[in-house]
């Protein structure tokens, strides 16, 4: 074989081990508490060196995703202008998702409480992801959690998802559409 091939052969090798190690960096990310995003666009950049350094100067690798992060914030911030502001919508009161992370439960200190004997203590928890969508994650509870009817342990939320937890249903609403039809009172609202 010519040195152009096993040079071919090589890289190759080195672009599959850097994938795997940006695999290995996402999954280990949730397991520290860190958002995987910033960590793997942090890590990307080192190539092979990814889980290595990750491992070694994880505060560098941080710096080098916040620093991307930073880049694409701006632009990020501009699409959403438009958009309306998340909001879900249950029995009795609307509230505004304008935090990064928020607690759902049946217990005083969630920042969401739903007092119904069917919510587990610690329910559920909504995590604003960089891209500006919610996901949803299911905190063992006890009666479990669906999305329009499907069990999930964790998911993606869009426009117009119907999420129970335990026996409630909450409408997760983002778009103007919905939101129009929300101040003309047709969004309907199941209750269990």
């Amino acid at each position: 074989m010519s040195t152009q091939v096993w040079l071919g052969i090589l890289f190759l090798a080195l672009v599959v081990i850097w994938i795997l190690e940006l695999y290995w960096v996402a999954r280990m990310a949730t397991e520290w508490g860190r958002d995987p995003l910033t960590l793997v666009s942090g890590a990307a950049i080192f190539f092979i060196f990814a889980a290595p350094l990750t491992l070694i100067a994880p505060g560098l690798v941080e710096r080098v995703g916040d620093f991307w992060d930073a880049v694409v914030h701006p632009l990020r911030t501009r699409a959403r202008r438009h958009q309306s502001t998340p909001r879900l919508v249950m029995p009795g009161r609307t509230v505004l998702l304008e935090q990064e992370r928020i607690r759902i439960g049946r217990y005083p200190n969630n920042d969401i409480v739903i007092d119904h004997p069917t919510v587990s203590a610690y329910h559920a928890e909504l995590v604003q992801r960089p891209d500006g969508r919610y996901e949803l994650y299911d905190r063992e509870s006890r009666n479990g959690t669906r999305i329009n009817g499907t069990p999930v342990r964790q998911a993606i939320l869009k426009d117009g998802d119907h999420i129970t937890l335990g026996a409630i249903t909450i409408h997760y609403l983002e778009g103007s559409k919905t939101l129009e039809a929300l101040n003309r009172g047709g969004v309907p609202l199941k209750r269990r």
